[in-house]
């Protein structure tokens, strides 16, 4: 499919569901889990990883970026309710001995999906730092003792990291993930003396869920977010293969009313960030960082000349806008995993409701909720635009009650198609996206 038709897919299911979905629980449990996003707390986390150990730096191989890992971790577990922190050890054997046998480690939280478990959407942040741009002389002969406070650069991807985990894995939002989430704090994404080039957590990770085969919905590469005093603004960076991430993230920004300005596509095409290597694998993955890129000015941005030194420090940081950005991620994140968990009002249901199917563009696999309020037959069926019988999804005996079902679309094509809800005189149709 060509990009003019899957942003005009993208649009006229944008267009379509806006007054559908207003009602929607799904809609309302994501707005309230975006409403729980606290500032204060990514303020928190932004402090203590400036500050990591008392060390001011985060630089690889310092007992500051180790002193990082450790706060990372912990806050996985005794602050959020995912279901497994791993620490994810490996070494890059080309460093300048003794650095190749010193133990790099990713950070790995995830919250658990309903369905395959290797199929999941990651959320990534790396939490090393760097002050490359001191002066070349300076960095090369101190950069194990310079300060490298990296509040900006990254400090702010990961408080988002951990904020959107400690609100996904709340379980007072009855969200529960069709697909799973994977949050990774990356290790020594920056380039560093002792061994040149960086991405090597991302390189790690990425290596092993291919060779493990996973399925990787897509990723999200959260760099530098919050240097921009003026503008509530945020870029996408993109490869073809991805760029229906950046074109739903942009949808999410408007149907939640977030306020960011977004860059359009076509998106730049850039790797300087962790999201290159998912790229290399062959999954689709976006970078969500400041302005692209960051050492330029913009039509809504000015320079950033503190990151990579030893002034980048959280007085720099707009934290409102790195709190728009958690929201946004959390948004997407929920867009392209899950949906909410039933919770009736009332032991018999009232009114019989067909809900937005979710998520919505999918591939191959959507779960469409539907209530029954009187007991009878109860067919669900999908139709293309033509109107033109695709598949009979459900036909059968119901009692009232909350009922979800998941439509395997591997056959389909591209397309927009029809879902119809009927039981006895209720008939109720909507919309929904194959997007391959």
């Amino acid at each position: 499919m060509t990009f003019r038709k899957r942003l005009g897919l993208l649009l006229n299911v944008c267009l379509i569901g806006t007054t559908l979905i207003a009602q929607d629980s799904l809609f309302l449990k994501i707005r309230a889990m975006m409403d729980s996003v606290s500032t204060e707390k990514i303020r928190t986390h932004i402090q203590m990883l400036e500050y990591a150990g008392g060390y001011e730096s985060r630089v690889t191989f310092t007992p500051g970026k180790d002193s990082a890992m450790v706060y990372i971790a912990d806050y996985f577990r005794h602050h959020t309710h995912v279901s497994t922190v791993t620490l994810d050890t490996f070494y890059v054997e080309h460093a300048t001995a003794p650095y190749n046998t010193y133990p790099l480690v990713n950070v790995i939280a995830k919250i658990p999906g309903t369905g395959t478990p290797s199929r999941y959407v990651v959320l990534g942040a790396h939490y090393d730092a760097s002050a490359s741009r001191m002066s070349s002389n300076l960095w090369q002969s101190q950069w194990n003792t310079i300060k490298a406070p990296g509040a900006d650069d990254n400090a702010t991807g990961v408080a988002v990291l951990l904020e959107i985990a400690r609100v996904m894995s709340d379980t007072s939002f009855h969200f529960s993930e069709e697909y799973g989430i994977v949050f990774v704090a990356f290790a020594a994404e920056e380039s560093n003396p002792m061994f040149g080039s960086g991405h090597q957590g991302s390189l790690h990770f990425v290596s092993s869920a291919k060779e493990n085969k996973d399925d990787i919905l897509g990723a999200v590469s959260i760099d530098m977010i919050g240097y921009n005093a003026n503008y509530p603004y945020t870029a996408i960076v993109s490869n073809k293969n991805s760029e229906w991430l950046g074109l739903r993230a942009a949808e999410i920004n408007d149907m939640y009313h977030l306020g960011l300005l977004m860059n359009n596509p076509p998106y730049p095409f850039a790797t300087y960030s962790d999201h290159d290597r998912f790229w290399e694998q062959g999954y689709p993955a976006i970078l969500m960082i400041e302005n692209a890129p960051p050492w330029e000015n913009g039509r809504y941005y000015v320079r950033n000349y503190l990151y990579h030194t030893s002034y980048d420090t959280l007085g720099s940081v707009n934290l409102n806008l790195v709190t728009k950005v958690a929201q946004l991620n959390l948004g997407l994140a929920a867009d392209l995993t899950g949906r909410v968990t039933a919770v009736p009002l009332s032991p018999i249901p009232q009114t019989f409701v067909l809900s937005q199917n979710y998520p919505n563009p999918f591939n191959p696999t959507t779960t469409i909720e539907y209530t029954i309020a009187t007991a009878g037959n109860v067919q669900l069926v999908i139709f293309d635009i033509q109107g033109r019988k695709k598949a009979q999804v459900i036909n059968e005996y119901h009692e009232p009650g909350v009922y979800s079902v998941t439509v395997h679309a591997e056959d389909f094509s591209s397309g927009i198609y029809l879902y119809q809800l009927i039981s006895g005189s209720y008939v109720q149709t909507k919309k929904m996206t194959v997007l391959k």
